[in-house]
């Protein structure tokens, strides 16, 4: 249902830190009607040019906070950080010399969790443009 508009073009492009490329980003929509908390993810996958992305290098940003991508599968992690319904979650991919300008296949896995419900999985691969 909202799998072909969890994948968005905006604000794709390469994280810069004292002048050097150190990764990339992607921006994400919930795949659900309303919000969740974020310990209510149970996946995130991604794939760029058919290349899957390392879970170890990814880093979720969002509220002007960031989590490594592994700590909110932990059963520890806190339940009151939401994302909210047409609020962009970036996902930063840490890698040495970030990614080329120009357009890229990039596919992306959402597992969520809600009540009284099975984990919903929502799979969208577009072609991107990064800045």
């Amino acid at each position: 249902m909202y799998d072909a508009h969890i994948l968005t073009d905006e604000g794709c492009r390469s994280v810069w830190e004292h002048g050097k490329k150190v990764g990339y980003c992607v921006n994400l929509k919930i795949n659900y009607y309303r919000g969740l908390p974020l310990c209510c993810i149970d996946e995130i996958s991604l794939e760029v040019d058919r290349e899957e992305v390392d879970p170890k290098t990814m880093i979720l940003q969002h509220n002007g906070r960031e989590y490594p991508y592994l700590d909110i599968l932990k059963d520890d992690f806190p339940t009151d950080f939401y994302w909210l319904f047409g609020k962009k979650l970036r996902v930063v991919v840490m890698k040495k010399g970030g990614i080329e300008q120009g357009r890229h296949r990039v596919k992306v896995t959402l597992g969520t969790r809600r009540s009284y419900t099975p984990t919903m999985l929502s799979t969208c691969e577009k072609v991107l443009t990064f800045a």
